[in-house]
């Protein structure tokens, strides 16, 4: 399957060549799955669906059915596991083509499609389930865990620093550090490590911490509460004085550490509210997590902003994702189509964009799937292709899934994949139903809001156990004003260790376009309990979702067919009036063309004083002249 209106011949048989029919029809289909297969584009290519929730389900499963600590022989079952994935695969293709020999030529292919399909579904079962396995067992048996599995233990740990410190919630530490060990040492004894800890500093080592450093400190390893996987070390006040830089970070590390810290301190001139959104709108940081010399941000305010935006269906606006990496990918191509580049050099330039962006924001998973997809997106370029969304995002869930088993347990990489999942599926048919209603620009915020909002909401539920009743219209009312202030958020990041003034401008810039947040935080996020809907938070509650959503879906399905159907009636159809908007556009058309056609009539002779000569006088042409007879000048009866 290609792009739109194409497709591969399967059944084809070598030295002949099949037509397709002049009416449009695809041989050996009639009907709907003609209508469908002609009307196929590649954004709405699914093929890969069903392999990647194959694959997400079956990381899952293997993650749930495990114990954190591994099992015994847990070694064996991998390698039984792989032995197993191995057989299945060589008897199903085995049965599929001892199956198609005894198949009907007419059911030949869609046959042959639903058995790789099925076996593509398999592979990826499997394919997940060994990579989830794999990395529990080599993470079950990492010295880290084996001394945290009886409990809080003392160990001196080297660790590198995955991300800048951040303000911790705790009131254990000043500050927290994503960092992945390099080894441990307890009892005398070092030995090699490589696991995900969560660092819990004082506040004399958090302005040491440059992310891309290496670090030994001693401290107390502990399970984190909240998951039995997560790996916690936290140094006390005493322990702060041993801690040793093992390595330096890169030069490029510390100049953008040092950029971050000066973008922070230009922050701090600006109201409470830029101070909180501009960082989080920017880098991903709320103003009120990053660290700084200054006054910090009123705890009071910032909570509460928090709390009105989850209220009002409007937090992701606070987290970067794919937003970032679209405008920079657009202007590097803008600027590559202006100077006449060739294919090869569009795409360096867009994979230099896409590098130069994911070094300076702090990282997380969804800017992962971003960085991901927009590399694949590189492949298209080189081609000469236009990129298909739903293609590139089923690739990069399966490849960053298999890469590292952990993202599939991840929200935030859910809640990205399935925000783009929604814009690409749902957005354009919503906006040409809703031009019809709206001007273009409001129908395609509403359609790409409603998208997004279509597949994460039940992935929300699991997060806040409440549904936001005005997510559409806030969403309204933030979104006009994101892109301008993200791009004056990114110029003050970039020049404001160099040029504070220009910097502090450009973020006072951007704090007025984050503004709107604020008062649709304030409006459509009332404590009062009008804002939200409550919905039961577990897995069942998120299958409900779903479940509705689904059936709104069908009903609007059978709502557009019963639609074509009556299209093809001779009768006057109901559905087929144009909308309100439309109706006034063409009478203002029609109007503003009769105004400009009309030819006026000149004054008559009653009303002049003048009597009109005979004859049909146009407009613009002159009276005829009569001959005068007798004696007199006469100029008519």
């Amino acid at each position: 399957m290609t792009g739109a209106g194409t497709m591969t011949d399967e059944g084809t048989v070598a030295g002949t060549a099949r037509r397709r029919p002049a009416g449009g029809g695809h041989v050996g289909l009639r009907g709907l799955p003609a209508r469908w297969i002609d009307g196929e584009s590649g954004h709405r290519d699914l093929r890969m669906l069903p392999v990647a929730l194959c694959l997400w389900a079956a990381a899952l499963a293997a993650r749930a059915a495990l114990p954190p600590d591994g099992a015994p022989g847990l070694r064996g079952f991998a390698a039984a596991t792989c032995v197993a994935a191995c057989t299945v695969m060589l008897a199903a293709l085995h049965g599929v083509s001892a199956w198609l020999r005894h198949v009907r030529a007419g059911r030949a292919r869609p046959a042959l499609r639903c058995a790789s399909c099925l076996l593509m579904c398999a592979a990826a079962a499997l394919t997940g389930a060994l990579s989830t396995v794999v990395a529990l067992t080599h993470e079950a048996a990492d010295p880290a865990m084996r001394l945290s599995h009886d409990g809080p233990s003392r160990a001196t740990v080297d660790f590198r620093a995955r991300a800048p410190a951040l303000r911790s919630s705790s009131r254990a530490a000043a500050c927290t550090v994503r960092a992945s060990t390099r080894a441990v040492q307890a009892a005398g004894v070092r030995t090699p490590s490589a696991v995900d800890v969560q660092a819990l500093l004082p506040e004399a080592l958090c302005m040491r911490i440059v992310q891309g450093g290496e670090y030994r400190m001693a401290g107390t390893l502990a399970r984190a509460p909240w998951d039995a996987r997560t790996l916690q070390l936290t140094v006390a006040r005493r322990d702060a004085g041993s801690a040793l830089a093992l390595r330096p970070p890169a030069p490029w590390r510390r100049a953008v550490h040092a950029m971050q810290r000066r973008f922070f301190d230009v922050v701090e001139g600006l109201s409470d509210q830029g101070r909180v959104l501009v960082p989080g709108l920017t880098l991903g940081v709320l103003g009120q997590d990053a660290l700084g010399e200054g006054e910090p941000v009123d705890e009071v305010y910032a909570r509460r902003l928090e709390e009105g935006s989850r209220r009002a269906g409007i937090i992701h606006l606070m987290a970067v994702s794919g937003g970032h990496y679209a405008l920079l990918v657009a202007a590097a191509t803008a600027l590559c189509s202006w100077a006449l580049m060739p294919r090869w050099a569009v795409a360096c330039a867009r994979a230099a964009a896409v590098a130069a962006l994911t070094a300076v924001l702090v990282p997380s998973e969804s800017i992962t799937r971003a960085v991901v997809m927009h590399l694949f997106a590189l492949g298209y370029v080189l081609l000469g292709r236009r990129s298909q969304t739903a293609p590139l995002l089923l690739w990069t869930a399966i490849v960053s899934i298999v890469a590292r088993p952990a993202r599939a347990a991840d929200l935030g990489f859910a809640l990205s994949c399935a925000a783009v999942l929604g814009i690409a599926l749902a957005s354009g048919p919503l906006a040409a139903a809703l031009r019809r209603w709206l001007p273009r620009t409001m129908a395609d915020a509403l359609a790409t809001t409603l998208g997004a909002q279509l597949l994460t909401s039940p992935l929300q539920l699991l997060m806040q156990p409440r549904i936001a009743l005005w997510a559409v219209p806030a969403n309204l009312l933030v979104a006009p004003w994101m892109d301008a202030a993200t791009v004056c958020g990114l110029v003050a990041y970039t020049v404001s260790w160099c040029m504070p003034q220009v910097g502090f401008a450009f973020a006072w810039c951007a704090s007025l376009g984050t503004k709107s947040v604020e008062i649709a935080a304030d409006v459509f996020g009332a404590e009062d309990g009008s804002a939200t809907l409550a919905w039961p938070s577990d897995t069942v509650g998120a299958l409900r979702m779903a479940a509705a959503e689904i059936l709104v879906l069908l009903i609007a399905v059978l709502l557009r067919a019963m639609a074509r159907l009556r299209d093809g009636m001779p009768r006057r159809r109901a559905f087929a009036s144009p909308a309100p908007i439309v109706r006034s556009r063409l009478w203002w058309r029609r109007t503003a063309a009769m105004l400009v056609r009309l030819r006026w009539r000149p004054r008559t002779a009653r009303a002049t004083g003048r009597r009109r000569p005979h004859g049909r006088v146009g407009a613009g042409s002159r009276p005829p002249r009569h001959r005068a007879s007798g004696g007199g000048e006469g100029s008519g009866p």
